[in-house]
């Protein structure tokens, strides 16, 4: 019993270690990328601000973050088409730590929701609705003195899941920078 007492209070103090080194902190970031579709429909251009929450699973390897954005998608559209659309999104992010947690690199995903000022119609692709889930999954790196700048790439795929056709989505490849306040 007295070994276990001795794990547990270990573990608490390495979790504890970890979310003085890496702890999760407001971060306003922006994003920049471009479609993965063979014929590069569209880029993207983004400014978020990510709200961690205080909760904490796994020892502290996990971690919780709402996070919230305006983006501007820029397409190649054809004439008459509309060419610039606005984006409004939230998603919880989970992000986990490798190591331990004592790492600064992480994986993050989570799923959302985001909405479009007006229906999305590039080229031969249409959304059916403005209302749209919003899929994000990316790995990156925390660094700086005090670890307040982090560096990612994510996927972020848009689509209403099937809800209502037609529904082809779009899915981006995009560089993350955050720095941390």
């Amino acid at each position: 019993m007295r070994t276990l007492a001795v794990a547990v209070a270990l573990g608490v103090l390495g979790s504890s270690a970890w979310a003085q080194q890496f702890e999760a902190r407001r971060s306003i970031y922006v994003e920049a990328g471009g479609s993965v579709e063979s014929n590069g429909s569209a880029s993207t251009a983004v400014l978020g601000l990510s709200l961690p929450m205080q909760q904490r699973l796994w020892g502290g390897r996990i971690g919780m973050a709402w996070n919230f954005y305006l983006g501007g998608w820029d397409g190649d559209a054809r004439e008459g088409q509309r060419k610039y659309y606005a984006q409004i999104g939230v998603v919880p992010m989970f992000r986990y730590h490798f190591d331990d947690g004592s790492s600064p690199w992480f994986m993050e995903g989570g799923i959302g929701a985001s909405y479009m000022h007006k229906t999305y119609q590039v080229g031969g692709k249409r959304f059916s609705t403005r209302w749209n889930f919003s899929d994000h999954l990316g790995v990156g790196r925390v660094f700086g003195a005090q670890h307040e700048q982090e560096l990612g790439l994510y996927v972020k795929h848009v689509s209403n899941a099937g809800l209502k056709k037609p529904n082809p989505g779009e899915t981006f490849l995009e560089l993350r920078y955050a720095h941390a306040f």
